[in-house]
């Protein structure tokens, strides 16, 4: 959150993309699954994107913004590839614990952080949200996981960040640049 707060909705998307590449390089160099390639590859491009997206101008750079949401990509890469670990258990199982678990931590840091506690109506709006993108969209990862695993399944997944500039240009009307290009 605090790496979204310091980035427009465009450009934080994008970084999200080192979510796949952490699952992909500790799925290979710690795990030792196969990555090929084409996956190689495509972790190079996503590379390249980068650091385009990081030049200034001046030179490579990164803002506090984005280095707080490569941060917490890697440790989506790491929880991807624990999570790989439990994938042949119930996946509907998995995603409601971790999601409960999430849940509670971060209502009790909002709470301390001195939050109020939404209304009924933005609550109940909150639960569904919460149990379409994150509770079918985990019990869908998890499958992949243990379908896939974790290097291809962080892959396909890297898709997301460029369907969300995409919604950030549509519906947020931010700017097409050129480093976004």
């Amino acid at each position: 959150m605090l790496g979204l707060a310091r980035t427009d909705a465009a450009l934080g998307s994008l970084p999200l993309n080192f979510e796949g590449l952490a699952t992909m390089g500790i799925a290979w160099i710690v795990f030792g699954e196969n990555v090929d390639q084409r996956l190689l590859l495509g972790a190079a491009a996503i590379l390249a994107g980068g650091a385009v997206l990081s030049w200034g101008g001046q030179g490579p750079s990164v803002s506090t913004g984005a280095a707080c949401i490569v941060g917490a990509c890697l440790a989506w890469g790491v929880d991807n590839n624990l999570t790989r670990k439990l994938s042949s258990a119930d996946p509907v199982v998995i995603a409601m614990v971790k999601g409960l678990a999430a849940g509670t931590v971060n209502t009790v840091i909002a709470l301390l952080t001195g939050a109020a506690m939404p209304s009924t109506l933005a609550l109940l709006a909150i639960v569904l949200l919460g149990f379409v993108a994150v509770g079918i969209s985990l019990v869908l990862f998890v499958l992949a996981l243990r379908h896939l695993g974790s290097a291809r399944t962080g892959a396909y997944f890297s898709l997301a960040p460029f369907i969300g500039a995409v919604v950030a240009v549509g519906l947020l009307h931010e700017p097409v640049t050129l480093q976004l290009v």
